[in-house]
């Protein structure tokens, strides 16, 4: 089992700048040179409009922030695009000198409802700037994906890249409330751009399950192992679930075993999600988010147990 200890609440982004004035949601990390890390996230200016800063710490030192993008490194795009209400960067590949940052991009829809693609920005430069790859997606809805797609985890494994998503099952209205269910399905490519999905459910759902709504992947040795966010069918709060796969398709869930849950007071008291997790020298941390979607911004933890 996993047991993690928590570092505290490690970023708060309100009221930074007029991009960025509530929320630093899905902690995406990336190490620069030995202890010092830049962190990527999703901020939200007054009208909830989300875009790509970053923060850069030293992590033996977290609560120090040695650096704040001053403007977002990934925009939303032009009007009408598939990203031009939103974008929510959810993980970055290192290639060839280049970081490739998959996200999803969404539209606002009439009744509530929003429709999300995976697109595909690409830095030269250790993520102080991202070119977009294209206006178009790069993972589109579909006969296998109807609805909606977001949240990627991509990594390049044995010769692959290798992709899990978030797929929407089902919207719908319960007491005049939109209501919706995701689950987590896997797609490949050659180069990274071109992905062939293999409709195959990597996470399913509990009977007391609405969503799960990001893998995050660590191979070690010869097991894949996930954290991730699932949302109580009823409450409709976050914890952090656990699973392991030795193909990396199929995961036997194991949420018992995650080691965190959400504290009795404070930032994360509410909810915790978005779990990200990295292999610092010989250390497990862990990147999360708290109460309303990551709102107050983002926390870290360390796995003290790991057996």
């Amino acid at each position: 089992m996993y047991k993690w200890k928590k570092l505290g609440l490690i970023f708060d982004p309100t009221d930074r700048y007029d991009w960025m004035k509530t929320h630093a949601t899905t902690p995406t990390p990336i190490v620069l040179k030995g202890n010092f890390y830049r962190v990527f996230f999703s901020t939200r200016n007054k009208i909830n409009q989300n875009q790509t800063g970053y923060i850069d710490l030293d992590i033996s030192k977290p609560n120090e922030i040695l650096n704040i993008s001053k403007t977002p490194v990934i925009k939303i795009g032009d009007l009408g695009t598939f990203d031009c209400d939103g974008i929510y960067l959810t993980t970055i590949t290192k290639f060839e000198n280049k970081l490739y940052g998959y996200y999803g991009g969404w539209n606002a829809g009439q009744r509530g409802l929003f429709y999300s693609k995976i697109g595909l920005a690409i830095s030269e430069d250790n993520g102080l700037t991202f070119k977009k790859y294209s206006k178009a997606p790069i993972l589109n809805i579909d006969h296998i994906d109807p609805l909606s797609v977001m949240a990627p985890f991509v990594i390049f494994n044995d010769g692959i890249w290798k992709m899990w998503y978030a797929s929407a099952i089902k919207f719908f209205y319960e007491r005049d409330q939109l209501k919706s269910y995701y689950t987590i399905k896997y797609a490949t490519s050659l180069n990274g751009i071109d992905w062939f999905k293999s409709n195959e459910i990597c996470l399913p759902l509990g009977i007391k399950d609405s969503n799960i709504a990001r893998a995050c992947i660590l191979k070690e040795m010869s097991y894949y192992k996930s954290w991730y966010p699932v949302v109580d069918r009823l409450t409709g709060q976050y914890r952090i679930g656990y699973a392991e796969s030795k193909d990396g398709v199929i995961f036997n869930r194991k949420d018992e075993l995650s080691g965190i849950s959400k504290s009795k007071v404070g930032w994360d008291s509410e909810a915790i999600t978005y779990p990200y997790v990295i292999k610092h020298e010989s250390e497990l941390l862990m990147f999360y988010n708290g109460n309303n979607f990551g709102k107050e911004g983002f926390g870290l933890a360390k796995c003290m147990i790991n057996e």
